[in-house]
C-alpha cells in the first residue's frame, strides 16, 4: 500500500459484507480501484474544457482526402 494514504470507512446493508465475502470478492481492492478509476475520470473531465479551446486555436490547413489516401497506401 502507498505510503501516503488515508484510511476511510463505509457503512454497507448487514448482508453485504458478508454476500461479498462468499464470492470471495476482495471488497477493499475493488473499492479502492473504483476509487482510483473515478478520481481519474473526474480529472480528466476537468481538463476537457481546457483542452477544448486549445484544439479551437489548431489551424489545419491541407486536404484530408491526399492524408487519408497516404495512411491506406501505406498498409
Amino acid at each position: 500500500m502507498a505510503e501516503n494514504s488515508e484510511v476511510i470507512t463505509i457503512r454497507v446493508p448487514k448482508g453485504t459484507k458478508a454476500a461479498m465475502k462468499r464470492a470471495n470478492i476482495n471488497l477493499s481492492e475493488d473499492v479502492r480501484g473504483y476509487l482510483e478509476a473515478k478520481s481519474k475520470s473526474l480529472r480528466l473531465n476537468q481538463l476537457l474544457p481546457e483542452l477544448r479551446r486549445r484544439a479551437l486555436k489548431i489551424k489545419v490547413s491541407g486536404d484530408s482526402s491526399q492524408i487519408i489516401r497516404q495512411y491506406r497506401d501505406a498498409r
